[in-house]
Parts: C-alpha cells; structure tokens; sequence
C-alpha cells in the first residue's frame, strides 16, 4: 500500500482484509507494529492501539503486479529462486564466490538488489545471508529495515539469545514442550543433550540441536528479502 502511495512512508500503516477492508489485519509496517498492531487482530483493535494510525483496503492486483516485478529483477542476481510469499523469496548465492563476488562483497550485493527494487518497483527491501534458508530467514528478521550477514563461524553468537518461537514454520505445541525442557532461546538449545532433544522430537530435535549449535549447514548459500 506504501509502494502504491508514497506519503504514507513514515506513517503507521496497516491493511484490512474482509469486503470492506475492515476486518482483520492482514499485513502491518514496521511503524504500525511498534504499536503492537500484527497480522490476525481484528481492525477496531488495531484503530484502537494506534488512532493515528491509516487503514488502507487491500489492492490484490497491485500487490501481484508488484510481486512479479520484484522477482523478476531477482532472477537477475542469483541462478535459483525460491518464492515463499508474494513478497519473500531465497535466493541461492552458493556460486557467487567465484564468480559474481570477486570485486564485491556479499553485504554491498545484497544492498544493491535492495536498491535497485526500491528504485525501480517502490518497495523496501531487507535482507539476510547465512548457510542456510533457516538462518537467513532469522537474520532479515533482526535485520529490518536493512541486512545482515552471519558470517561463518558466527553462527552460535547470533542465535544465542534469539527464542525459538521466531524459528520459521515452528509449530506451537514443539515451543510449548521445549519451553517444558528449559529451552525458549536457541542458547537454551545448545545446552541440551542432543539425544534427548532426538529422543523428545526424531530427526528434527536432532537438527534443531545442530542449528542452535552453529553446526547446520545446508548445500546452499541463501539470502532472503
């Protein structure tokens, strides 16, 4: 809705779904979640939390057109992408060392793609490199507005004091029974005994150890905007 009107730039913002476009909220800015305003309330609540706050209908047509503009300057900068939303995607940087990076670094690329969207299509950007989809997702997350970049062996560091609730795709009841263990942060994690955490959850208590530990590594670079 920003892209589509620039002077609400600095303003709280927040969309409403349902036909008239004041149901629940179905996307907020930065500017409107400082006032605790997030996706599933209901629009009276959020009016509520923020009067000055502006309530913007739903455009679906604009929103797709800027979508398929945004990933189609994607495709310029990476040999793989992964659309996960209309407005997120992974991009897999693992060739770019040898090839794309030479004179650059994975930071200043990053922005440059921010930039050349903003420029071009009118939508912010934020993004995160790390070893993995997981980590990268994490790293934009602490990163808005802006980048970041967790570096190789700098894994454990960043994700020490993180909860795991902001673990994309993590279901309630596994937060709810790695809290019973003692666990909220990713440095809780770490802690554990990987076998019990194998024991508590299979395979994914076993990777999820692995991560907390800065020991996960998938066969890809990834950043994700």
């Amino acid at each position: 809705s920003i892209a589509l009107n620039p002077r609400l730039e600095e303003r709280p913002v927040y969309v409403g779904g349902g036909r008239k476009g004041d149901g629940i909220v179905i996307a907020a800015n930065r500017q409107a979640k400082k006032y605790g305003i997030s996706t599933g309330i209901a629009c009276f609540e959020a009016k509520r939390l923020c009067p000055a706050g502006v309530l913007c209908k739903p455009h679906y047509d604009e929103y797709r057109r800027l979508s398929l503009a945004m990933f189609k300057i994607l495709e310029d900068y990476a040999p793989v992408i992964v659309p996960m939303s209309i407005d997120e995607g992974f991009l897999d940087f693992s060739t770019m060392d040898a090839h794309v990076w030479r004179n650059t670094t994975p930071m200043n690329y990053m922005k440059g793609i921010g930039e050349r969207i903003k420029r071009e299509v009118g939508l912010p950007v934020s993004g995160g490199l790390g070893n993995s989809s997981k980590l990268a997702k994490l790293a934009t997350d602490a990163a808005k507005p802006g980048f970041m970049e967790v570096k190789e062996g700098e894994e454990k560091e960043f994700l020490k004091d993180r909860p795991v609730r902001e673990l994309s795709g993590i279901a309630k009841n596994r937060e709810r029974a790695l809290s019973g263990l003692g666990a909220r942060t990713f440095g809780d994690v770490a802690k554990l005994p990987s076998m019990l955490l194998k024991q508590k959850f299979g395979i994914w208590g076993q990777q999820l150890w692995l991560f907390a530990n800065g020991q996960w590594n998938e066969p890809d670079r990834k950043s994700v905007v």
